[in-house]
């Protein structure tokens, strides 16, 4: 049995049980200080008592930047994107304890969210915090008698522009930096990521067998990608500069350059990770399938591919001819 202790006008209750630590509570009156120690004694018994106290003394802050050591140490891709995020997260829920971080709060951050920024923005910040929590119950040893749940905003950003009539030349020309020329040409013959691009070194081009090895990729899993011709000619004349690289530009420097010869030739709505979106969908106008499409832009999950896929209805009625 608990042990009950009067101080004055409260009572403190305190458990003694082999095998758990010693758990204490102060209440106003006795008859709730017995409740909830027969009720903690009874879970114990049972098998269903969770000691939370490590969790009462931790902030979501702490865990925030404990989760950011966890990815750098999985050396993950949007480490600078994970701690932005993570600021604002501390700004609004930084300071509650971990016990206090519950549906009801995780809500409440949500739609005040939503007043000023997107959808897909909320998304990410309430997975940051989700995942953080799960770290934190499931391999930093903190207990929670009730992991919080929360409905993420839908997300409806898919995009859908793809380049019309004579854009392509128009940027080109607007263009007189030679290497960000040869860049936008190579994301549409090969429908690969900025980062990817900026990353080629002459050894991962096979010109025999005509591919191209890309080891490091946004999702950690190396491929190989076939060229056309075209992409070939762009290729070839490059020469090794910092690194081994082809490329000496910075990811930023490229998507500026690419917005300004926008700018400059009246084109609006477009941007460099736009030439993905050509690319891929051109490799299905081809004929490819998704497999083989798949296979070249390193998509997991076909339904995002799927986005990447808006195919021209007047090809194919020539199909259907």
């Amino acid at each position: 049995m608990a042990t009950l202790i009067s101080s004055g006008s409260k009572t403190k209750a305190v458990i003694r049980k082999q095998g758990f630590p010693t758990k204490c509570k102060t209440f106003t009156k006795r008859s709730d200080a017995l409740v909830w120690a027969k009720k903690t004694e009874s879970e114990m018994e049972r098998g269903l008592y969770i000691d939370n106290t490590k969790a009462k003394f931790v902030t979501l802050e702490t865990l925030l930047d404990q989760y950011y050591q966890y990815c750098q140490s999985k050396q993950l891709k949007a480490l600078k994107f994970i701690r932005a995020h993570s600021r604002i997260i501390k700004r609004h829920l930084g300071q509650l304890k971990l016990v206090e971080v519950n549906s009801y709060q995780l809500a409440c951050y949500r739609d005040k969210r939503l007043e000023t920024v997107s959808a897909a923005t909320v998304k990410i910040e309430l997975g940051i915090v989700t995942r953080t929590i799960k770290l934190a119950v499931n391999e930093w040893g903190y207990r929670l008698n009730e992991t919080p749940s929360i409905e993420f905003p839908k997300v409806n950003n898919a995009r859908h522009r793809r380049l019309v009539r004579d854009e392509m030349s128009i940027i080109l020309n607007a263009i007189s930096n030679k290497e960000v020329r040869v860049l936008i040409e190579l994301a549409i013959e090969t429908a690969m990521r900025r980062g990817e691009l900026l990353n080629i070194k002459h050894e991962h081009i096979d010109w025999i067998k005509r591919t191209l090895m890309i080891p490091d990729t946004k999702t950690n899993v190396a491929r190989t990608i076939p060229l056309t011709n075209r992409a070939l000619e762009l290729l070839e004349p490059l020469s090794p500069r910092a690194n081994n690289r082809l490329f000496s530009l910075k990811p930023d420097s490229v998507s500026q350059a690419f917005s300004r010869g926008c700018a400059t030739g009246g084109i609006t709505d477009l941007r460099f990770h736009d030439l993905r979106h050509e690319g891929t969908t051109r490799f299905f106008e081809m004929g490819l399938n998704v497999m083989e499409v798949a296979t070249i832009t390193g998509h997991k999950d076909l339904k995002m591919l799927n986005r990447y896929t808006h195919l021209k209805a007047e090809n194919i009625a020539l199909k259907l001819a």
